[in-house]
């Protein structure tokens, strides 16, 4: 009796390549996030070294890759799902997160407004030459002219400022 319940239990495991199936990852990710002791599996044959996992731990990787989409790195990962961080260490941590994706916002904001100001300026209704008419040399300097110091660049300006 207790051979056959071993049985059943074996058989709803999945192997590594079937989980990473499911959770839409490869194999190799899966051996990494192992080393990294974020996820185990539940068994490992000890003569064919494959490796079993259960179908509850697709949740976990699924949180896993959820995680890194949001820009989570692995060691952050493990902290978060391991349990031993405290309360206050994954506020900081999310809060962290939160201030970093925002930035990431608005630089690409800033980008963009950028991007619209620069194609205004150069296809715009405006006076004088178009810009394909123009000389490789007069395109230069009048793209030089439309970049604009904005917060992305001041640090670069400001340091060859300094060592001129």
């Amino acid at each position: 009796m207790e051979n056959k319940e071993n049985e059943n239990k074996d058989t709803a495991l999945l192997l590594i390549g079937e989980l990473a199936d499911l959770a839409g990852i490869s194999p190799k990710a899966l051996r990494l996030y192992e080393q990294k002791d974020i996820i185990k599996p539940v068994k490992v044959d000890p003569e064919t070294g494959y490796r079993y996992y259960s179908p509850d731990q697709l949740t976990i990787v699924e949180a896993l890759v959820e995680l890194q989409d949001m820009g989570f790195s692995l060691n952050e990962i493990q902290t978060i799902l391991s349990g031993k961080a405290t309360a206050e260490e994954m506020k900081v941590l999310f809060e962290k997160k939160h201030t970093a994706l925002q930035e990431t916002i608005w630089k690409a904001e800033s980008q963009i407004e950028e991007l619209d100001s620069i194609g205004e300026s150069l296809f715009g209704e405006k006076k004088g030459k178009d810009f394909n008419e123009m000389s490789d040399e007069e395109r230069a300097w009048h793209l030089a002219k439309l970049v604009r110091v904005n917060q992305h660049n001041v640090r670069q300006i400001l340091s060859e400022v300094l060592w001129l």
